[in-house]
């Protein structure tokens, strides 16, 4: 009937042919505007036919139901079952790809910003690190200059705030801490972005700092205005005197830098440091004092003097010595020169507070040279400091002498013996050093005119090996012998004799401490090291040169200062032959002496400095440790110490 449908039609016998011709299997559009049912079949007719199965629309815009079948018809023919494309579809895929475009452009463009961040972060950080480590070798006397360099390098390094010099493309901070051993340097710079700009960050602000440290040599010896004892003020709680060897000495005798000589059996003696020099420790520079001027005294010259700077041989205890009886002494003091006026206790014979003990080691004929150098933009160096040298201060040499001849300390010292006339001179003008102008006296070496002097580090350099006339060239030909003992001191005050004022500057060794300990008391401790309260945390490192010379065997302990509140203990002693150690933990070195190994050997300590350690800074006598000697009977003892602590000088520490 009209309208029915065939169940099943599998294959179509007889294909279709001509213009209009219908599919035997189509439906035909019913009155009523619905189709009929199409029979499933695979087929198709030519042009203008529709395709077996396929829906005719109905009147009311519905399609009859379509056979599913495979095949297609000819031009103008609908595929069974085919959908009509979706504008609005297509119309959010180009959305969604341009949402995805620019999101992938966005990230992008910020990993082209954040690497050129991260490029300039690492340049300006570097920058900011040259720049601390430039500055802090300044501090902690002249922060100007570290200014200045800390600036300078941070520009070299591409980063110029525009003070110094050029055009400014950044800012540059820089600060001393409360450390005043410690330099801060920050620099902030703007970073043009490139892609982040499309999206309103045009800029981008990086700021990196450093800080910068410099472990200035340390201290050693004294923190007062002169190192070694005064017996003309009375002030002998030093209970030592500074001491340098002549070049032909022997390195066993006690000064580990200054003597030329030594077996192999002894510390460092193996001869390949320095060609033809047996000490490998030998350093022709030869001494190095530290004269801190905090603060000038207007009006006053800075004077420069030595005690006993001349060497006269008189034996350890001056038990040498040929010396003065009490009529000649007597007879000295009533000549009416100021300098004899104490004759009869200064020209005494015997171990008393005038002794320095200046002792005949491979011979006795040490000339003493002494040269005092400006400060300078240099502290890390001190051969480059430059020389002082005008009509008031120039380089002096003191000659030596034999004092253990019969009569001879009178006869140089009379003026009218008539023998050594020239010898009991006393004219500090005219240029000449005589036995009477050094022989346990103060002697003025250098005067600075008040309108002269510098704030910050005058350096004494103390040397055995030149000569007179070119008292800055090491003279490797010299061979003197003998141990030449002495005290220093320097303050401001009038030109002559006068008392010096102290309170302005302080004088000590610089990391090298050459001694003659002369202590008569079983128990004495000896100014060791200045460490501050900045340097907790650290380990102090102190080596001892020849501290077995006492033939009863004692102890040497390690102190914190006195006003601290830590202690000092987990100390580690070795010796540079191995040997065995008696410690306590205390930092305390047990059985000292020559017969249990210590003559001629190292002792190196290692002492923690605790997390809170504290001293009085503020003051000069603070922030000092110790080394306290406990000897039956005394210690009488030419030793070298030296002290650093362990790590870089000038370093990073943030």
């Amino acid at each position: 009937m009209r309208g029915a449908s065939n169940p099943i039609c599998l294959t179509d016998p007889a294909p279709s042919s001509g213009r209009g011709a219908k599919h035997p299997g189509a439906r035909r559009e019913n009155s009523d505007g619905h189709g009929g049912a199409g029979a499933l079949l695979c087929g198709g007719g030519g042009r203008g036919a529709k395709h077996p199965g396929a829906r005719r629309e109905n009147s009311d815009g519905h399609g009859g139901a379509g056979a599913p079948l495979c095949g297609g018809g000819g031009r103008g023919a609908k595929h069974p079952g085919a959908r009509r494309e979706n504008n609005t579809e297509r119309g959010f895929v180009l959305i969604w790809v341009a949402l995805m475009l620019f999101m992938l452009l966005s990230v992008a463009g910020f990993a082209v910003d954040l690497g050129n961040w991260w490029l300039q972060s690492t340049k300006l950080q570097r920058a900011v690190d040259a720049g601390a480590h430039a500055g802090a070798v300044f501090l902690p006397d002249n922060l100007p200059e570290a200014k200045i360099k800390a600036r300078t390098e941070t520009a070299r390094n591409g980063f110029n705030d525009g003070i110094l010099s050029g055009t400014a493309n950044a800012s540059v901070f820089v600060e001393q801490l409360p450390n005043p051993y410690q330099l801060r340097v920050e620099s902030t710079v703007t970073v043009d972005n490139y892609f982040l700009a499309l999206i309103g960050m045009d800029t981008q602000t990086i700021t990196r700092d450093a800080v910068g440290e410099f472990e200035v040599p340390i201290a050693m010896g004294s923190p007062e205005n002169k190192i070694g004892d005064d017996p003309e003020s009375g002030d002998v709680g030093s209970q030592f005197w500074i001491n340098i060897a002549g070049p032909g000495a022997t390195k066993i005798s006690g000064d580990r830098y200054a003597a030329k000589n030594c077996p192999s059996s002894v510390a460092r003696c193996t001869g390949s440091a320095n060609p033809g020099i047996d000490n490998d420790d030998y350093s022709p520079d030869g001494y190095f004092f530290t004269m801190k001027v905090k603060s000038v005294d207007p009006g006053k010259d800075l004077i420069v003097q030595v005690y006993d700077g001349a060497m006269t041989y008189v034996g350890d205890h001056c038990e040498k010595g040929k010396f003065p009886d009490s009529g000649q002494r007597a007879y000295l003091e009533s000549l009416g020169e100021p300098k004899y006026a104490d004759a009869d206790e200064r020209f005494a014979g015997g171990e008393t507070d005038w002794c320095t003990g200046d002792q005949s080691i491979s011979g006795w004929s040490t000339n003493t040279t002494f040269i005092v150098r400006e400060p300078d933009a240099t502290p890390w160096s001190v051969t480059d400091n430059p020389v002082v040298d005008n009509a008031s201060c120039s380089p002096q040499q003191m000659p030596a002498y034999n004092g253990t001849t019969n009569n001879r300390i009178f006869e140089m010292l009379d003026p009218n013996d008539g023998k050594y006339n020239s010898e009991s001179v006393i004219d500090p003008n005219d240029g000449n050093w005589s036995f009477a102008e050094t022989f346990r006296q103060w002697a003025t070496i250098c005067v600075i005119p008040s309108g002269s002097v510098q704030t910050g580090e005058y350096l004494l350099q103390v040397r055995s090996n030149v000569t007179a006339g070119s008292p800055l060239s090491y003279d490797p030909s010299i061979n003197d012998g003998g141990h030449n003992r002495m005290s220093i001191r320097a303050g401001f005050g009038p030109s002559g004799l006068s008392a010096l004022d102290g309170t302005h500057l302080t004088i000590n060794a610089r990391t090298k401490l050459p001694i003659y300990a002369n202590a008569t008391g079983a128990d004495t401790s000896f100014h060791l090291a200045r460490i501050l309260p900045a340097d907790s945390g650290r380990t102090l490192r102190v080596t001892l040169f020849d501290m077995g010379d006492a033939s009863s065997a004692g102890t040497l302990r390690i102190l914190a200062p006195a006003e601290s509140s830590s202690s000092f203990s987990d100390c580690t002693f070795s010796r540079d032959d191995g040997g065995s150690l008696n410690v306590s933990s205390n930092c305390k070195l047990n059985n000292v002496s020559s017969g249990n190994g210590f003559n001629g050997r190292i002792v190196e300590v290692d002492i923690p400095i605790p997390a809170d350690y504290d001293c009085d800074d503020t003051s000069p006598t603070g922030c000092w440790t110790k080394v306290l000697g406990d000897f039956p009977g005394g210690v009488q003892d030419t030793t070298t110490w030296s002290a650093s602590l362990l790590g870089s000088p000038v370093r990073l520490v943030e």
